[in-house]
């Protein structure tokens, strides 16, 4: 066999460095999810300008799913990392250190449902599914993408059929405590916005991704993975992306019902229904088949392209970047920041509106200024932490309240640790 190459340019860094383009796809990703809570929603607006509305649907047709998928994607890839420093840790604890990260995540999560804002806040779902999918690190490589095949094939299905039969069953009253536990147990593993059978199946995704980086980290063939990842995760999410389009505009070249803009809006969380063509459109937000596989490209894509231009070779960054990428390497945070500042602006805006008698929210309620603003805020947010070399803040408390600390040993799978430590 040949040898790798060990040539500067493609000499893998340290083991113990960061890779520096998985926080710069999460900083993509949040800002990606701030465009789609905070200039998306021009699209159907009435009052917007035409170019607002454009610019809305514009974000819809390429953002609004990607990047809450990419983030679950990287959720993913963040549980294998954080492993790693883990390393004198037993099984048994490091799972248990997830799933208190998970809860605590998950309670932040519910903590923001009060605010009562315009955002769909994913946390409660995400800690979630972080903790049903941190078993699979224990498993092969062909194991985890076996049960992740399964879910995508079967999991939009099966939360289609689902959500058809409660809608055809008459419903307990949800004043019983039980049922309402019931009710919100069941929304978060399938019939919610973010359900966890279709997230684990993301994350389970992240978990190959990140095995895929490190183990051609170590043999100094990051740059050739990343880049067959990149190309092939645009051309897949282009294809499918595209072969919508053509869906949505004539239905009757492939004998469906003209639905209108529903077949290419959001799901929510399930496909339009179980009919097999409603599994096969990509319909945003719905965790079918076709949705997955654009969303998962989209992520392979942007993971690809950001590790091969910044992980490849060895290099200082610019205070810029770092401070970027101290912004990326502090999601919670800035997810949380985001969500509450959104929450109060909404609420000032619409009293606003009403005082006014106006049919239009003011600049701060949504849109693309509100928006600027917030980027803004949140690249200040990484300029200080880069600069004060800190994490952020939620996930120092996460760090501490889970006992994550730096160790000797991991736990885990035998070929992981070898490709890490090669």
């Amino acid at each position: 066999m040949t040898a790798p190459d060990r040539s500067p340019s493609s000499a893998a860094p340290p083991m113990t460095s960061r890779i520096v383009g998985v926080d710069l796809a999460r900083f993509v990703a949040i800002v990606g999810m701030m465009a789609a809570h905070l200039i998306v929603p021009l699209g159907s607006d009435a009052s917007a300008s035409t170019i607002d509305r454009l610019l809305g649907k514009l974000v819809g047709a390429t953002v609004s799913s990607t990047s809450a998928t990419t983030f679950a994607v990287l959720g993913g890839v963040s549980l294998v990392l954080l492993t790693r420093s883990m390393r004198d840790t037993s099984t048994r604890r490091m799972l248990l250190r997830i799933a208190v990260r998970g809860i605590l995540i998950s309670l932040i999560g519910t903590l923001l449902l009060p605010l009562d804002g315009p955002i769909s806040v994913v946390l409660t779902f995400y800690g979630v599914a972080m903790i049903i999918a941190a078993p699979a690190l224990l498993l092969p490589s062909w194991a985890v993408a076996t049960i992740a095949g399964a879910l995508w094939m079967f999991g939009g299905a099966l939360n289609a059929h689902l959500r058809a039969t409660l809608a055809a069953t008459p419903q307990l009253p949800a004043t019983d405590p039980a049922v309402a536990a019931a009710r919100g147990l069941r929304d978060l593993l399938i019939t919610g916005h973010y359900p966890a059978i279709t997230w684990v199946a993301y994350m389970l995704a992240g978990i190959l991704i990140a095995r895929l980086l490190l183990k051609a980290r170590a043999d100094g063939t990051l740059r050739s993975v990343c880049t067959r990842l990149a190309v092939a995760g645009l051309a897949v999410y282009l294809l499918v992306t595209v072969g919508g389009r053509i869906v949505r505009m004539r239905p009757g070249w492939f004998g469906l019902p003209d639905v209108g803009e529903r077949m290419l809006s959001s799901g929510f969380g399930a496909p339009l229904g179980a009919d097999l063509w409603m599994l096969l459109v990509p319909t945003p937000h719905s965790g079918n088949p076709a949705d997955m596989l654009r969303t998962i490209a989209g992520a392979c894509f942007v993971i690809g392209l950001l590790v091969a231009v910044f992980d490849t070779r060895p290099h200082r960054l610019r205070f810029v970047w770092e401070s970027i990428r101290a912004a990326g390497a502090a999601p919670l945070t800035i997810y949380t920041t985001h969500v509450v500042a959104t929450a109060a602006l909404y609420h000032l805006a619409v009293q606003a509106a009403v005082d006014t008698v106006s049919p239009s929210l003011p600049w701060y309620g949504r849109g693309t200024a509100i928006f600027l603003v917030q980027l803004a805020a949140v690249l200040l947010i990484g300029v200080v932490l880069a600069a004060l070399r800190r994490r952020g803040p939620l996930e120092a408390m996460l760090a501490w309240l889970s006992g994550a600390g730096g160790s000797r040993r991991s736990a885990l799978p035998d070929a992981e640790v070898a490709a890490a430590r090669r």
